[in-house]
């Protein structure tokens, strides 16, 4: 009987973890492409907001779908994700974190060091540097 319940119990478990990683799987597949920035705003302007009200900003742009323009001062593939990291000021040494969307991999791969671009990608924080993910290239620059 207690062999019955035990059965039962790890097949609860299994499918609970299952279920879990299809439901955070789905949750990660957000395609930004198909949504219209709530504002569009430049690395070094964004940055300087959240150094002068870190709280206001934060809140008020977090979960949201903000356009990026900035000159690309690094792009890295680690790990089989595509970072770019967008200056704010030269003297600065905040940056805007940008962790692309997997299908954004060949247009990142023609991207280099000093281009200017529009990304477009949801803001997640900003402690030193403003982080954004599932970031796509955006033509509207």
């Amino acid at each position: 009987m207690i062999k019955k319940y035990g059965y039962i119990l790890g097949l609860l478990a299994v499918l609970l973890l299952i279920s879990g990683y299809l439901y955070l799987r789905k949750k990660d597949t957000f395609n930004t492409q198909n949504n219209n920035p709530v504002v569009t705003i430049s690395a070094k302007n964004l940055i300087s907001f959240f150094k002068e009200n870190k709280e206001h900003y934060a809140t008020l742009y977090v979960d949201k779908v903000i356009a990026i323009e900035g000159i690309i001062k690094e792009i890295n593939y680690i790990n089989n994700r595509h970072t770019i990291l967008l200056r704010g000021d030269k003297e600065d040494l905040s940056l805007v974190i940008c962790d692309m969307q997997t299908d954004q991999t060949q247009k990142t791969k023609s991207l280099k060091r000093g281009d200017t671009v529009l990304l477009k990608g949801v803001f997640k924080g900003y402690l030193k540097d403003a982080v954004f993910l599932n970031c796509v290239i955006s033509t509207n620059l």
